[in-house]
């Protein structure tokens, strides 16, 4: 057995299963895709660690970061993701969690605003011979109007609001999971919408960066 493969059993066994992941659709998903494949300007050291893991060997995407593997799956076991959805993700980075998510879905499409990212994560899932996948390279405030609507938006990364664009493109009966951060305090949320309303549910608590500054509150000053 490889040295990452021990560590891709490690993970599973020594991460997941501890944060209470049960699914085995997620188990195998994380069990079966190389993560290693997607570590581009990420330090070796960190490809399987349970932190957050920053593209920090490049100082152009030294702000973004993949979750830590423990909570990007508890995240898609709470939004009870199904074998027929059509999914959005939000920063889809290099290309790892899109597939991991192309296991679990019927199509993904991984949006990003790093036109060399979107670039790498195509070549990186070509390689896995994923065919229900699809990247975008586009604001991740604008997501993707023509994919639409999604039974799932998975947005990887914290947020304080919502843009209406993203809103708008999640299915009537969809929902959207993510990390809201109010008052520098995380919760993963999943925002299940219902018609035109939305209903915010809160899980756990978990602090990390703002995925984008498209996702910040612009204050608003009254004279």
């Amino acid at each position: 057995m490889s040295d990452f493969l021990n560590m891709r059993v490690n993970m599973v066994n020594n991460q997941l299963k501890p944060f209470a992941i049960t699914e085995p659709s997620i188990l195998n998903a994380f069990r079966g895709i190389p993560r290693e494949l997607f570590s581009q300007y990420i330090n070796e050291s960190n490809i399987y660690s349970d932190n957050l893991a920053f593209l920090n060997k490049k100082r152009k995407y030294e702000n973004r970061y993949y979750l830590s593997p423990a909570v990007f799956a508890k995240m898609l076991q709470i939004s009870e993701i199904k074998s027929t959805d059509k999914v959005m993700e939000i920063g889809c980075l290099t290309g790892y969690s899109t597939a991991i998510l192309s296991k679990l879905c019927t199509k993904v499409y991984g949006i990003d605003c790093e036109e060399e990212l979107i670039e790498l994560a195509k070549e990186n899932t070509k390689k896995l011979h994923l065919n229900n996948v699809k990247f975008i390279h586009s604001s991740l405030k604008d997501g993707y109007p023509k994919g639409a609507p999604y039974n799932l938006i998975f947005i990887n990364g914290s947020i304080q609001y919502l843009p209406d664009p993203i809103i708008d493109q999640v299915h009537k009966d969809g929902s959207i999971v993510s990390i809201e951060n109010e008052n520098d305090l995380g919760n993963v949320v999943i925002y299940k919408k219902s018609g035109n309303y939305l209903n915010k549910i809160n899980y756990f608590e978990i602090n990390t960066p703002y995925i984008s500054e498209d996702f910040i509150q612009k204050s608003v000053f009254t004279f």
